[in-house]
């Protein structure tokens, strides 16, 4: 796997095959060959990044699999189960007028995800902790707080299916604020994340753009230089941030909510297992000299 500074080859190899093949398991298949032609994609991917491992393996599962799916997304009836059940949680919350208890509670329903080395979802967790206060990084709820008091313009990344409904709650909230919100979610499939076509659907009082595949936002070029334009960057989950630390696109707007479901990542920054992380800008993302 190409270096990256805060990458273990084998940690993440290990990784990508367990939930690959955790994914062919949950369909269905059990055919020797389907398992060795996909472990061989990911081998063959492995000198060409993390990000490109981890999606172009996807992208192989889902042309593997095409005869037996009706969209080109093995998760279909997965995200439509995590966002009835997200739906369900929400009503049986209360929450006041601070912007900061909105935030806390999209950091923490980062728990959504397909299998991975370290960490396996389930939905009884997901109720559970939804509530489960993060850890706060380079920022607190009074800076933060300010800071979203005073920006007129705020893009979000979204990540997976079940979260995105308090991604929404806390879309609403900044749009009540009086702020410009542009929603930004992949056109293609990937694992159990939300896609464009499912979001336009939603969208009230915000914009949503689709991105040009199924990469992270940070992927792409052309828009990097749209999120320079916002005055702020809200970027959910592990792939995102995982991505902005390989391109290193050189924002310094992002506000970066997830839980440290990867063992690494958990190391990297100093926090327990699983834990919901809020993080505010680049300077811990940096490559150590």
């Amino acid at each position: 796997m190409r270096s990256s500074w805060y990458v273990s080859a084998s940690d993440c190899l290990l990784c990508v095959l367990e939930s690959r093949f955790s994914e062919l398991k949950k369909l269905g298949i059990n055919d020797a060959t389907s398992f060795i032609d996909l472990g061989r994609t990911v081998m063959n991917l492995a000198p060409l990044g993390r990000a490109t491992v981890f999606i172009e393996s996807f992208n192989s599962m889902t042309r593997m699999l095409s005869n037996m799916l009706s969209n080109n997304d093995p998760h279909t009836d997965e995200k439509l189960m995590l966002e009835r059940v997200a739906g369900e949680l929400i009503s049986g919350l209360r929450l006041g007028d601070d912007v900061i208890d909105y935030v806390k509670l999209a950091a923490s329903a980062n728990s959504v995800d397909v299998p991975m080395r370290g960490y396996n979802f389930s939905v009884k967790d997901f109720v559970r902790n939804i509530l489960e206060e993060p850890a706060w990084l380079d920022t607190d709820p009074a800076s933060l707080r300010n800071r979203l008091n005073h920006v007129g313009s705020i893009a979000y990344l979204v990540d997976n299916a079940g979260e995105f409904q308090f991604d929404l709650l806390l879309i609403r909230k900044l749009v009540s604020m009086g702020i410009k919100v542009v929603v930004y979610a992949r056109s293609r499939p990937y694992e159990v994340d939300v896609t464009y076509d499912y979001i336009i659907n939603l969208a009230r009082n915000f914009e949503a753009r689709a991105l040009p595949g199924n990469y992270s936002a940070f992927w792409y070029d052309d828009v990097v230089r749209e999120l320079m334009n916002y005055d702020l960057v809200i970027s959910k989950g592990l792939d995102n941030l995982e991505t902005f630390m390989e391109k290193r696109p050189g924002l310094n707007n992002v506000l970066f909510l997830f839980r440290a479901k990867c063992p690494l990542i958990a190391r990297l920054f100093n926090v327990d297992s699983n834990k919901p992380v809020i993080l505010m800008g680049t300077e811990r993302l940096r490559t150590p000299a």
